[in-house]
């Protein structure tokens, strides 16, 4: 006698049904290439290496620091965030989010529920959050052989020399990885930033502006870094 066909639960089939069209979205984006972090925190979590980003098993953003959407996925399904290399992202983009400060890290939870005392585990504090204006504003002033210099004005320059560059800082453009921000000479009445640009991107003389965070790094010695570099939008 055959066997009666088991029900499926209308619940699962809704859960598996909503998922279904992300999972093909992500999909199409490229293959998924996870690999090792370059650290991890105490808890657990990925901290990202040079070139390093991270990604969601299913999801179509790449993200460049520990955002909210990162930091929510680490507290809600540890499993599903991923690091990749940034060459590897296929047609993801960028996470508008990593342009915020960085989220704080949660300290790790001891054996009674709390937070860890009296262990040699390393917990990330929030840095000095940089004021209202973290943005600055900045002028093409030469392309040279796939350089690109880009000049702010004098009035930014001492806040400029405590700013730092910090490895795969990028030139964003819609999204997209155009460049990589590889030096910030603040000696100069105007701050010169300088650029590499991506063989494949296409130059925009355009007003740019300078995105400032707080540092990454536990051993940063200056109170700001460059978050990223981009094209101002039309008003």
């Amino acid at each position: 006698m055959p066997r009666p066909k088991r029900q499926a639960n209308p619940l699962v089939s809704k859960y598996l049904n909503a998922i279904r069209p992300t999972q093909t979205e992500a999909n199409n984006l490229g293959e998924l290439k996870p690999v090792e972090p370059a650290a991890r925190r105490g808890d657990g979590a990925p901290l990202l290496g040079n070139e390093q980003v991270y990604v969601m098993k299913y999801g179509t953003k790449y993200h460049t620091v520990w955002c909210k959407v990162v930091a929510e996925k680490w507290e809600h399904s540890p499993r599903g965030l991923l690091v990749t290399w940034l060459s590897d992202v296929g047609g993801r983009a960028r996470c508008k989010e990593c342009d915020r400060p960085p989220v704080p890290a949660k300290p790790p939870l001891s054996a009674t529920g709390r937070p860890g005392a009296g262990t040699n585990q390393v917990i990330e504090t929030q840095e000095p959050t940089p004021p209202d204006e973290d943005l600055i504003p900045l002028k093409v002033v030469g392309l040279s052989h796939g350089i690109l210099f880009l000049a702010a004005g004098p009035e930014h320059r001492e806040r400029l020399k405590e700013t730092a560059i910090e490895p795969s800082t990028p030139l964003s453009v819609d999204g997209r990885r155009d460049g990589m921000v590889v030096r910030l000479d603040a000696t100069k009445a105007e701050p010169l930033l300088v650029v590499q640009m991506d063989p494949r991107a296409t130059f925009m003389d355009v007003p740019y502006q300078m995105r400032l965070r707080p540092p990454l790094r536990r051993s940063a010695t200056k109170p700001y870094a460059v978050a990223s570099v981009e094209p101002v939008s039309p008003k």
